[in-house]
């Protein structure tokens, strides 16, 4: 990474963070909220929640900006510089409709639930759809690489990516259900899966990802003391975004799986736990770990602290094992994985 990307990043950073602290005051005036039910929602007030939309908004207006400005400080003129954003544009979104349609869908369905109150399955299949969609659309790999060769069969690696679509996208929704968590935690999964991408993968990390990190930390500074949520739009449109630059980033599935191991491992033990109990999955509920952590007396930030603890480790155990190759993502994924199940089942075991 060169000093005048680092520079540059910082800047579109700046810029995205500013847009974002602006975007997010905007929309905590306009009396969406998400109200306390006495059950899954327990904060005592009723919270903005729109924050989503002050993440999207950041993200593209501060990124719009910082070209411009970067532009005219190397001494372009502003009609030149409008041809060359719209070809920067139109380079960066050649072969990408798949992955923007699927996340701008995954975002619009968020945003109808956050404003209208979308019915649960038919948002659930809504959002199948959508992913299935995008996958036969070409919003999959090549090949899936496993340490017995590789996988090439066109429907497996339809059917694959639509499940992995779906599976975590809904999976940051149902941990977006405390202060940090979520967006904290993917904000270091998002940078672990661009310097894995950019170092081992098959794209070029840029500028324009720091503009999404500086409106991520400008949600956060309200969002770490309860005064905005992200919403459904933020949670799918993020977990959206996530899941399907992992299936174009170039990286072993292992090495994506890891990255997105502390939202793996609770939703889906969760989920089995439930199902093993004769719990409706569809139902609002209270058994995810950070939940029952919250539950015996843990702060959200403490709770947050901890899932962020986790995620540093994936991602960098992710790189390690990405850098070594060979069967070290495969074995990095599954060591991480039996680990994290032994001490969710033995959290779960005290809690109970």
């Amino acid at each position: 990474m060169t000093a005048s990307l680092i520079l540059g990043g910082l800047a579109f950073g700046a810029i995205g963070f500013a847009v974002g602290l602006i975007t997010c005051a905007l929309v905590k005036r306009t009396g969406i909220v998400d109200a306390p039910d006495g059950a899954r929602k327990q904060q005592s007030v009723a919270v903005p929640r729109l924050g989503g939309v002050a993440i999207a908004s950041g993200t593209l207006i501060g990124g719009v900006i910082g070209f411009f400005i970067l532009i005219l400080s190397l001494g372009g003129e502003l009609s030149a510089s409008v041809s060359e954003f719209g070809t920067a544009i139109s380079e960066l979104l050649r072969g990408q409709v798949p992955l923007l349609v699927f996340v701008a869908g995954a975002f619009l369905l968020g945003l109808w639930d956050d404003i209208w109150g979308a019915n649960t399955k038919l948002k659930l299949l809504s959002l199948a759809a959508l992913c299935i969609g995008a996958a036969a659309s070409g919003l999959a790999p090549d090949a899936l690489s496993s340490p017995w060769g590789d996988v090439s069969i066109p429907l497996v690696l339809i059917i694959g990516s639509a499940a992995w679509l779906l599976v975590f996208t809904n999976a940051v929704n149902f941990i977006d259900g405390a202060d940090g968590i979520a967006i904290g935690s993917l904000a270091i999964m998002l940078t672990g899966l661009a310097v894995c991408g950019t170092v081992i993968g098959d794209w070029s990390f840029s500028v324009l990802w720091f503009a999404l990190f500086g409106a991520m930390a400008a949600f956060l500074m309200h969002n770490l003391r309860g005064a905005l949520y992200a919403g459904d739009a933020g949670a799918l449109g993020l977990g959206g975004l996530f899941a399907a630059l992992a299936l174009v980033s170039g990286l072993e599935v292992w090495t994506i799986a890891t990255l997105a191991l502390p939202f793996l491992i609770d939703v889906l033990m969760t989920l089995i736990w439930r199902a093993k109990h004769g719990r409706n999955w569809l139902e609002p509920h209270l058994d995810h770990a950070y939940q029952r952590l919250i539950d015996s007396g843990w702060s959200h930030l403490d709770v947050a602290i901890l899932y962020w603890g986790f995620s540093v480790t994936c991602a960098g155990m992710a790189y390690i094992a990405a850098q070594g190759g060979g069967a070290a993502p495969f074995a990095v994924f599954w060591g991480l994985c039996v680990a994290g199940i032994a001490i969710w089942i033995r959290h779960r075991r005290s809690a109970e």
